[in-house]
This record gives structure tokens, sequence and C-alpha cells, in this order.
């Protein structure tokens, strides 16, 4: 196989990047048909995230590895209700346990629900 002139992602090794310019035609769609399976296997966090107690998800956006989370607090009155913005990222664990769901606070979201952050 030739060559190609495409950039690399910056977040794939170099060794996979080597590997898969070395691949034949067929050996490319057999990697593609196995990296679907993985991502099967692997839901998108949307697919996961739960809301928290005393909250409720209005909206999400994946964006790969996190997500973005707007959630408001129902039983709360005035700017305490939200909307409110979150990075949510999944942390595996480092013991190779379970892992947990990291919720990092963006701010407040201005306007109506589908607002931009400020």
């Amino acid at each position: 196989m030739t060559p190609s002139k495409i950039d690399s992602p910056e977040d794939v090794s170099e060794e996979v990047t080597t590997a898969l310019e070395g691949s034949s035609d067929s050996q490319l769609r057999e990697i593609i048909h196995y990296a679907q399976q993985l991502l099967r296997d692997h839901p998108p966090l949307t697919d996961a995230i739960e809301a928290r107690e005393g909250e409720e998800l209005v909206r999400m956006e994946d964006h790969g590895a996190y997500t973005v989370v707007i959630v408001e607090r129902p039983d709360e009155t005035g700017e305490a209700r939200g909307p409110f913005a979150y990075r949510v990222k999944w942390e595996p664990d480092i013991d190779d346990g379970d892992g947990q769901y990291k919720w990092h606070y963006l701010g407040k979201v201005h306007g109506d629900t589908g607002g931009r952050l400020r």
C-alpha cells in the first residue's frame, strides 16, 4: 500500500498509525469492522448519564470524550433553579474498579435552556 499524505489524529499513537498505514484495504475493512464492534460495546455517555438527586436533565451534547449536560433543579426557585451546565466524563478506577462519572461545573446557562453559557 502506498503511504498516504493524511495527517494522523493527535490522540492515536504512532505505533497504531504506522500499523494502519501499512495495512491492505481488506485489513483496513476488518479493522473498521472491529472498531465498530468496540464502539457498540461502549455506548456514548449520553446513553448512560442519569440525573443526580434533585436535578432534571434538560439537554445533553456528546463531544466524544465528554458530554455537556444541562440540568435544572425543579425544587429550587429563582437563580438556584438553573439551568446549569456541567462537563461529564467517565473516569475509570485506577485499580481496575468500576470507575465513576466526574461532573465539572461549567456555569449557569442564560436565556432559554438551549442558550449559551456565560
